[in-house]
């Protein structure tokens, strides 16, 4: 008796502990360019209602789509394909959001649609929460080189460089990032991030300082792709591969580049360096460096934090270049040229391409 007694009133304080907050209802004001849906629920506003980081919820939309039990996040630390939602550092409001997909497509949703948050479960994902968070300074002087700052660094010195941002200076890197493209010689950009119309607005910001990417520009040797992060779309893979033929087109030096240099740069990198024969370890080696020199996080002094980053990222990635294929067994080589050629890339740009960086 007293034990049924006890279940009760566990399941009693458990539905309070629910109902104590009150839903919160949005319209969306905007949808993303990564599609995203941008509620005029601000973050202050939620935080008053009671929804903290870590805090389980459920978001249904006015069409009856719902992300049922779904974590409440400052970011992205879900795997590939998961919603979150999230109330962004530096954002006003919260949005509803899919790691590396697209809310407005799945949900069948547009501005004016409305949703409704009610909490699911209080700290429901607060252990996670806390393990995954990942917070990067915009500040130089926390960093130990210039080169760690942009995330600058050769996949092929000599050939193909890999960077942060050096057009779009929302985190003050872009000087940096110039400035190295500028010392090697870069002479072709795939800028996976931006549009031409976006590169044009950094262009035209008070104090732009990114003169040698400007020159770059002016001169047709910046491409611009301006792709989500949706890298397992087919969407992805046919403006890659587009992008990557206009870029045999130039000589390298070539520089790779999205806006922190990690997650489209990341997954391209990745994919230049399977398809130019580099071994699975050192790709991965590769991506991961990203967030050792963002977060300070590595195999070594966080060995789960690492391996929560591999499992949700370049785990992910490599067998999309794959096919499916298991990426520690398979002819990388092989599978990243199928990749692009089945994106529609042409064999002749392909073999110019390869030329062009192993010659």
């Amino acid at each position: 008796m007293r034990k049924t007694l006890l279940i009760l009133l566990v399941g009693i304080l458990s539905l309070a502990s629910v109902f104590a907050y009150d839903p919160l209802t949005g319209e969306i004001t905007e949808i993303e360019k990564y599609g995203h849906v941008v509620l005029d629920v601000t973050i202050e506003e939620a935080a008053a209602a009671g929804y903290e980081l870590g805090d389980a919820v459920t978001v249904v939309f006015d069409n009856g789509y719902t992300f049922e039990d779904i974590p409440y996040y400052d970011g992205y630390y879900v795997a590939m394909g998961d919603p979150v939602l999230r109330a962004y550092p530096g954002d006003e409001c919260i949005a509803v959001c899919i790691n590396f997909g697209k809310v407005f497509e799945v949900a069948n949703v547009g501005i004016g649609d409305t949703a409704t948050i009610t909490m699911a479960e209080k700290e429901g994902y607060l252990v996670d929460y806390e393990l995954n968070s990942l917070v990067y300074s915009d500040d130089r002087a926390d960093y130990g080189s210039n080169e760690v700052f942009a995330n600058f660094r050769a996949i092929v010195p000599g050939k193909l460089y890999r960077s942060a941002s050096p057009v779009n200076n929302e985190h003050g890197r872009a000087a940096y990032g110039d400035a190295f493209a500028e010392a090697v010689g870069i002479n072709g950009v795939l800028n996976l991030a931006d549009t031409y119309e976006d590169v044009e607005s950094f262009i035209a910001e008070e104090g732009f300082a990114s003169d040698y990417y400007k020159a770059l520009y002016d001169n047709g040797a910046v491409i611009a792709l301006g792709m989500p992060v949706a890298f397992a779309t087919e969407d992805f893979g046919n403006t890659l591969a587009a992008g990557i033929e206009d870029l045999s087109e130039l000589d390298p030096p070539y520089l790779i580049h999205c806006t922190e240099g990690k997650d489209r740069a990341g997954f391209v990198s990745a994919l230049f360096e399977c398809l130019l024969g580099f071994s699975y370890d050192e790709v991965v080696d590769d991506f991961m460096l990203s967030f050792d020199n963002y977060y300070g996080v590595n195999e070594e002094n966080d060995a789960r934090k690492y391996g929560f980053i591999f499992d949700n990222n370049i785990a992910e990635m490599l067998p999309v270049i794959t096919g499916g294929e298991n990426p520690q067994t398979a002819d990388l080589s092989e599978c990243a040229a199928d990749y692009l050629l089945s994106h529609g890339m042409s064999e002749e740009a392909l073999s110019t391409l390869m030329d062009k960086l192993t010659k």
